[in-house]
Order: structure tokens, then sequence, then C-alpha cells
């Protein structure tokens, strides 16, 4: 079974300021026609220049989980998750923020923010993705990949966000199916120089086995426990030396201590 744990929490330069923490992030298990267990995880960065994008974030994220939640309760299965349906859900999404922004007299680039999720069951996995952060992955133990490497707009320090128009030019989307991910760990910009290497393009591998390594261990009863601690982490100084922005993580694993032992 799925142990998983997120945090989203404010960094330093909003804290100053007074803003808002604008990422946000969630993390569900559903069971599907099967009787399988499906992990859906989002996560989102609002624009630090949008004045909602804090509300872009949360809904961005609200309206992914329940989409996936509504599809497997109707018996749909993962590998049905296609690049369609993943634009359909963006017009829903973006129909949506038009309709906030007309009647709080503003325009929908105020509620803009980015998009990554990912969608596994026991033989297939989606995952989507518009922005920067990342989607990081395992199919050996502690051996892990980047699904997609974060989106940089077009000038220097600017990305994509699933408000703007153009968003389904950029929507990055794949599908694997009949292979197993044993582990899946989401990220915003705020932490991904310190979860990928960027001279060689790979996942930092150091970052990432502490938090599996004690997540794989967990009981139920020690979820919210576990959640402190990284949200801790991530306002640690030893993270704000390396970043002042919002900063969240997800992580996941259907791996086990019986499965590092053997």
């Amino acid at each position: 079974m799925w142990r998983y744990a997120n945090a989203s929490v404010r960094g330093t330069s909003h804290a100053k300021t007074g803003a808002p923490c604008q990422d946000y992030s969630l993390c569900r298990t559903f069971v599907d026609r099967n009787g399988g267990e499906v992990l859906a995880a989002v996560v989102s960065d609002g624009a630090g220049s949008a004045s909602r994008s804090d509300e872009g974030s949360e809904l961005v994220c609200s309206m992914f989980i329940d989409a996936v939640g509504q599809h497997l309760e109707e018996g749909g299965r993962v590998d049905e998750l296609t690049r369609e349906f993943c634009e359909a859900w963006l017009d829903r999404f973006q129909n949506t923020v038009r309709g906030l922004a007309e009647k709080e007299g503003c325009r929908s680039r105020e509620f803009a923010c980015t998009l990554l999720a990912a969608v596994v069951c026991e033989d297939a996995a989606v995952f989507i993705q518009i922005g920067d952060g990342a989607i990081v992955f395992s199919e050996k133990e502690d051996v892990y990949m980047w699904e997609f490497w974060p989106q940089q707009g077009e000038y220097e320090n600017t990305t994509y966000f699933a408000t703007q128009s153009s968003a389904k030019n950029v929507l990055q989307y794949s599908l694997h199916t009949g292979r197993i991910y044993g582990e899946v760990a989401l990220f915003t910009d705020g932490i991904q120089r310190l979860a990928l290497h960027y001279q060689t393009k790979t996942a930092y591998g150091p970052f990432f086995l502490p938090f599996f390594s004690i997540l794989r261990n967990l009981e139920p009863s020690d979820n919210d426990r576990y959640r402190d601690s990284l949200r801790a982490f991530l306002e640690s100084g030893r993270v704000n030396e390396r970043t002042d922005d919002d900063k969240t993580l997800v992580l996941a694993t259907r791996m086990s201590k019986r499965d590092d032992a053997s």
C-alpha cells in the first residue's frame, strides 16, 4: 500500500512581505474497479506576480484530484487518463478561473499557477506538467529519474502556467504501461536546485534517499508526525540558505522495510 506525505511552506521572501504561501499540494489514494490502490498526487506553484495565485494553485490541485477520483469511481482506468482527458479537464479549469476572475473584477492571469501531477496504479502511470518544478520516480530501489525537466519560459526566470491560453501547447504528458513505479516525488521550483543536479541533468539521489528510507518504515499512525518533520525540513535554515521561495514536496512509496531487507 502507498505511504505518502506532502508539505507546502512559505518562503522567507514572502514571510518578509507578509505575502501568503502560493504553493499548494494534495495527495490521495483511490481504489480502481479491480480493487487496486491508485495514487494521485498534484502540486502547484502560484506565480509570484499574480495577486490571487495562492487561490489558483489550490484550485488547480483540488480540481485535478476531484477529476481523477470521479474517473476512477465511474470505473475508468488509469491508462484511460489520456492526453485528451487532461486537455478537456484543463478547459474546465480555465473556464472556472475565468468565472472567478469575472466575479472578482480581475483577469485570469491573477490566478496563474503551474501544475505537476502523477497518477500511478499497479502497472500504469500518467504524468502531466505545465511549468517548472519536477516529477521524480523510481523503478529500481534507490535509483531516481525525472520525467520532465523544469520548463523555462520565453525569458530567463519565467515559466508557463495552467491559466494561460496556450497551456495545451506546453502541457507535457506521458503514459507508461506495464511498468511498476515503487516511489514518486513531486516538487515545485523552490527546491528543484536541491533535488536536481543541473550539470549532469539528473535527479540527485542523496536528496531523496533519506526521505524515502524513513517513509518506507512508517506505520499509518506516524503519517502526521512525518508530515510535520517534512515541513520542518522545508522551513529549516539550511534550506532557506539555498532558496527564499515557497517550497512544496510530495513523497509517496509503496516499498517497505521488507522490500529493503530483500
